[in-house]
This record gives C-alpha cells, sequence and structure tokens, in this order.
C-alpha cells in the first residue's frame, strides 16, 4: 500500500515538472564564457543566466548575439531559428538601440538603424560594432539575467568565444 502511494506521488511530481522543465528550456539557456571580450564584468568560465528574447531590453543590457561572419558581419545572417547547438555565440554589452545616436566608442556616424543595436564589449579589444557594423535584432539570441558561478573545471583566464 505504502509503495503504491509513494510510486504514485513520484508519478505526480514527475507530471508537474515537465512542463516546467519544457517552460525553462524554452525561456532561459545558461552559457559558458570562453573570451575576455566582456572582462572585467564576465571572466572566461563564468556561466550566464541568459533570458531568451528581447523582452525589456535597453541600452546597457548585455546580450548573446550569434556569431558574426568576418568578411560580411551581421548584415548577411539569417535570423535566429532558436536552436543554441551547433553555433557559436557572442556575449556584449548594448550601446545604442535602433534609432539612437552611436556613441564615439563604436566608430560609426549617424544614428543606428531600426531594428538594430550597436554592441561593443566591455574590453577595449573586443571584437563587436566597430569591426561587424550595427547587430540586427533577429541575431540576439537573449539578454543575459546573472552571472552564476564559473563552470566546474573551467579555467579562470582561456581565450575563446561564449561557448552554449
Amino acid at each position: 500500500m505504502i509503495l503504491g502511494t509513494l510510486l504514485g506521488l513520484v508519478v505526480l511530481v514527475l507530471t508537474a515538472l515537465g512542463p516546467v522543465a519544457w517552460w525553462l528550456h524554452r525561456h532561459y539557456v545558461v552559457i559558458t564564457v570562453q573570451g575576455t571580450s566582456m572582462t572585467p564584468t564576465y571572466r572566461p568560465g563564468d556561466r550566464v543566466l541568459v533570458r531568451r528574447g528581447l523582452s525589456g531590453l535597453v541600452t546597457g543590457d548585455v546580450v548573446v548575439v550569434g556569431e558574426p561572419d568576418p568578411v560580411t558581419g551581421w548584415r548577411e545572417s539569417d535570423p535566429l531559428d532558436g536552436m543554441v547547438t551547433g553555433r557559436r555565440w557572442y556575449i556584449k554589452r548594448v550601446v545604442a538601440m535602433g534609432g539612437d545616436r552611436y556613441p564615439v566608442e563604436v566608430g560609426l556616424r549617424g544614428t543606428c538603424p531600426r531594428g538594430h543595436v550597436a554592441l561593443l564589449g566591455d574590453n577595449v579589444l573586443s571584437s563587436d560594432s566597430r569591426d561587424h557594423g550595427s547587430c540586427p535584432e533577429n541575431q540576439i539570441l537573449g539578454v543575459a539575467v546573472r552571472r552564476m558561478t564559473p563552470a566546474p573545471g573551467e579555467p579562470e583566464a582561456t581565450g575563446g568565444s561564449p561557448r552554449v
């Protein structure tokens, strides 16, 4: 009798957790930073919780975006399809939204086009909008919500790009 009740309770808990896990997976992702472009804010090995989508995006937010093409930048990139694996990512700070004037640090003149953002890494040696131009909003995976602990076994200072 007790075993049957316990088994029923386990099934009930697992049934309830399934939709919660699905919802979390659809709305959040954790990335591990590998590069130094966002130091000192994020260091290599830091794990960052990212809320998928653009909801509430403002200048100053840190976003995860698809890696730009080295030659064409983000201009010819296909819109993101929601898949996280099999892609390379950048983590950068939004310094201008569509319609805002570019900050001097970006090295571009005029205003950021509607539907785009200008991105800079916190480290001056970052590869960002200075190299690749403004980033279309359809390249943004999501907004960094908080820094978590470094990934287990990850070194504190290595090169590379953010990894999902």
